[in-house]
């Protein structure tokens, strides 16, 4: 054998073993899909909280920024520098996944089964109506999940007076092992936060 042909034969079989290596690996790498949690279902109805008749909210909207739509769970590393992450995905649509969260959260909370969830129109005798806007939903270079949302508490009314406006902040404590299961875990912490936050203002309007 030439030695030409020897450098073609070894850079082919070379090639081989790569190409395997790479399967290999690829094999290996399988995608673990995510989704946020509600409260737990033992959780009590907040104080002050009207039963009778129950009440009845409409959580019209719920919206998140673009970078948020997509499949793959998002972390900030830097302040202006995102990384999604390939093999770690959301086991569905995010935006709807958070707000069937924050209807059985509410639910919980308000003692009602009456949470509507983004209807078209929106249903008769209905005490308040909710929208969200999530401005930041991800894990922090710092190693906290944080969750940043303007929120608007509505009159179900025609009008549709504005009750309560306001962005909340919410983060959680560093993660000693930021593992994705850990991050995951802090957002849904977070939504059930948000959720006693709205909650608590429904409850006041409802009193007055």
């Amino acid at each position: 054998m030439t030695i030409s042909r020897y450098c073609r034969a070894l850079a082919g079989t070379a090639l081989m073993l790569v190409a395997g290596c790479a399967a290999n690996i690829m094999q290996t790498k399988e995608t673990r899909f995510y989704v946020l949690a509600t409260l737990p279902q033992d959780t009590e109805a907040l104080p002050g909280v009207r039963t009778s008749p129950a009440l009845v909210l409409d959580l019209a909207a719920l919206t998140l920024p673009q970078y948020l739509e997509r499949p793959q769970i998002v972390t900030r590393i830097e302040r202006n520098r995102l990384v999604l992450a390939e093999f770690d995905n959301w086991g569905g649509s995010l935006e709807k996944n958070m707000l069937r969260v924050l209807a059985s959260n509410l639910s919980m909370l308000l003692a009602t089964p009456d949470i509507h969830m983004a209807t078209r129109r929106t249903p008769a005798k209905v005490d308040a109506r909710v929208e969200i806007e999530v401005i930041q939903f991800e894990r922090g270079p710092d190693r906290r999940a944080v969750l940043m949302a303007q929120w608007r508490l509505l009159e179900a009314g025609r009008e549709r007076k504005t009750i309560v406006s306001k962005v909340t902040s919410l983060q959680s404590p560093p993660m000693a092992a930021p593992s994705m299961t850990a991050t995951v875990a802090a957002m849904s912490d977070l939504a059930g936060e948000l959720s006693v936050l709205i909650a608590r203002a429904v409850i006041r309007h409802s009193n007055h």
